[in-house]
């Protein structure tokens, strides 16, 4: 009896992983030559290594798959070690700080955090059980904690992974992080979870935010940081960032999204800088007074502070205390939809179309968007 209930059991928790598995797709976000926002249908594989054990994008794939997605992807998970000089009593002294990555490319671009490698006088990337190896920075993205990394010297086929299509992402889907946790020998770590949460914002200091977020509870253990939260397929959902700890916190970790990760990996290559679109505003979100003020039936939009002198905004005509209702048709209710939109929709010398609530009126207001100055 005890038998036949745990037989019963087993092929329980087999029906609902099949039912659980994440949305599918034949198609890869990334080609295989380079990076392209289009879609192809001629490769049905989400890893590219070798013809042999190629884990088909199929409506199969499911928690019952995981120890062949982690056989298929953890050579293109890598470790990365950052070397920096810090002051000590006696001096300058020799430290590292340590942390994951992960090929995106055949020809050897590595996505990390750029905390990971913050102030690094030399990066150290280690593909599976190999020998170190000097990586390239190719360039970092502040807002986004995101960095890009090359090596050259790999002289093996390089496994590398793909994006999961960003429409496929689903709250409660499973996930993976994958990662170099605690710098542990032996390869990376691996920890399953769900999806939690989209579209989150976590501020990291008094003047820095990031936005477009993936909400895990997937544990994010310290050195995962800059590898990847991946479907039950392989493909990339997220680049691990952060992980909050404390005695009322368990189970909430974040991961840049992969579709912001895709953007700021393009512009970093193509660049060597992410050229973030800029309107010249200070902002914040509406209080309980200033919505209860606007004599509309919805009641949503983001509010200007102040006007930068010469900025897109201030040619266009936006003023302090206008209210951003949405960007070209798309509605913003908050801070975060306006970033979002913001950085997936337009480009630096873009002109779009603004509607404003002013003095008991909505507006319209064309703009043309500058590049975010560096400082």
């Amino acid at each position: 009896m005890v038998r036949l209930i745990t037989v019963i059991i087993c092929l329980c928790i087999a029906l609902v992983s099949i039912g659980c598995s994440s949305s599918t797709s034949s198609v890869p976000w990334v080609e295989e030559n380079g990076l392209e926002n289009d879609y192809s249908t001629d490769d049905d594989s989400v890893i590219h290594k070798t013809e042999t054990n190629k884990l088909e994008y199929t409506a199969e794939v499911s928690i019952l798959n995981l120890p062949l997605v982690i056989e298929n992807v953890r050579e293109a998970v890598v470790s990365v070690v950052a070397e920096k000089m810090t002051v000590g009593i006696w001096g300058e002294e020799q430290g590292s700080n340590s942390g994951s990555g992960v090929f995106f490319r055949n020809d050897g671009y590595i996505l990390t955090n750029n905390h990971v490698i913050e102030g690094a006088t030399k990066v150290l990337v280690t593909v599976g059980e190999g020998d170190p190896l000097e990586a390239a920075v190719v360039g970092v993205d502040y807002d986004t904690d995101l960095a890009v990394l090359k090596i050259d010297e790999w002289g093996n086929q390089i496994t590398y992974l793909d994006f999961a299509d960003p429409e496929t992402i689903k709250v409660g889907q499973w996930v993976i992080a994958i990662g170099n946790a605690l710098a542990l020998p032996g390869g990376p770590s691996v920890t399953l979870g769900i999806v939690s949460a989209l579209d989150r914002s976590l501020e990291m200091s008094h003047n820095r935010t990031l936005y477009d977020l993936i909400q895990t509870d997937t544990i994010i253990n310290p050195g995962n940081s800059g590898g990847p939260l991946l479907n039950m397929a392989g493909q990339i959902v997220g680049i691990n960032t952060a992980g909050i700890r404390g005695e009322r916190v368990e189970g909430i970790g974040f991961a840049v999204s992969g579709e912001t990760a895709l953007l700021v990996a393009k512009e970093l290559i193509d660049f060597g800088k992410v050229r973030w679109p800029w309107l010249g505003i200070g902002i914040k979100e509406m209080d309980a007074q200033q919505i209860a003020d606007m004599d509309r039936v919805l009641k949503r939009g983001v509010f200007i502070v102040n006007v930068m002198r010469s900025s897109p905004a201030s040619d266009a005509g936006l003023r302090p205390q206008d209210v951003i209702l949405a960007l070209d048709g798309e509605q913003v209710s908050a801070i975060k939809d306006l970033t979002r939109v913001l950085r997936s929709k337009f480009g630096s010398t873009d002109k779009i179309g603004i509607e404003i609530w002013r003095d008991g009126k909505v507006m319209q207001l064309d703009v043309i968007l500058g590049e975010r100055p560096s400082d």
